[in-house]
């Protein structure tokens, strides 16, 4: 039977594997008068910041999420979607956690 996590799943796993990695790292959250189109969360790895919108495997960057992604990209910022534990662990070159990409 084929796994299924939500995007708060996905969300809760990341937060977990950076601080785990010890790796600095915090949310965007949204709210009354935010900036429609920031990501979920920032990560400062390497000496750059990096722009995290995790979604769930199906899910697709609302027009507003494309936009800010666009620009993150003409700017040269790092902007990354995140569907699953194994996009993030290519990220940072970690190729030491097995992640089984058919759950």
């Amino acid at each position: 039977m084929k796994q299924r996590y939500t995007e708060t799943d996905l969300k809760a796993l990341i937060k977990e594997y950076l601080d785990l990695r010890g790796i600095f790292h915090f949310p965007l959250t949204q709210g009354l008068g935010s900036y429609r189109g920031l990501p979920d969360r920032v990560m400062h790895y390497e000496g750059r910041v990096h722009y995290l919108e995790i979604k769930k495997p199906n899910g697709v960057l609302s027009a507003y999420q494309q936009a800010f992604q666009e620009q993150c990209q003409g700017d040269g910022i790092s902007y990354h979607v995140i569907k699953s534990l194994a996009d993030l662990a290519e990220i940072l070159g970690d190729l030491s956690i097995y992640v089984d990409s058919k759950s």
